[in-house]
């Protein structure tokens, strides 16, 4: 697991100092490396964007589904591969399947409201026979880790401090 570290660490680091961090031969972390792409145990490298710096927005979206089904599964997939969100001009970041109170968690970001609230209610409209319930959609105002990355700008938690004033 070493070899994973340095790529969370940083994926754009060169095979020597993969090697030389894990006191390997280049040739046999390359391998390894090899190895876990083949398998899907990595099956993707990603640069952290900020989203806001690029003048978007990020929202959750988490819905209770009714039992999963075939018929779901096709339509998630088909729609996933035909890229209809980037079309409506959203970005998914992530999807998870869960167990919880919420069965599906989507992260994605979109330049404005109304991009979002549209693509909302296409979800609404296209996926109505799983839903039990209208999904619950919320933006987000700060990431503090994102992709397993640390935000460069933790202290701009501070501001969403409300500022006190007397009157």
């Amino acid at each position: 697991m070493d070899i994973v570290n340095c790529l969370l660490e940083d994926p754009t680091q060169g095979m020597s100092k993969i090697a030389e961090k894990t006191k390997m031969h280049r040739r046999t972390a390359w391998q390894i490396q090899n190895d876990l792409e083949k398998d899907t145990t990595i099956w993707g490298y990603t640069a952290v964007i900020d989203e806001q710096k690029i003048d978007r927005a990020i929202y959750v979206l988490q819905f209770q589904a009714k039992p999963f089904s075939k018929d779901f599964a096709d339509l998630i997939l088909h729609r996933l591969t035909l890229g209809e969100p980037m079309k409506a001009g959203v970005r998914i970041l992530d999807i998870y399947f869960m167990n919880g109170p919420y069965d599906v968690f989507i992260k994605f970001s979109a330049p404005d409201h109304a991009t979002a609230r549209r693509y909302y209610e296409t979800l609404r409209s296209v996926y109505k026979d799983y839903f039990l319930e209208a999904p619950l959609v919320s933006d987000v105002n700060f990431s503090l880790v994102q992709g397993g990355k640390l935000n460069p700008e933790l202290k701009k938690i501070y501001d969403l401090v409300p500022k006190i004033t007397a009157e």
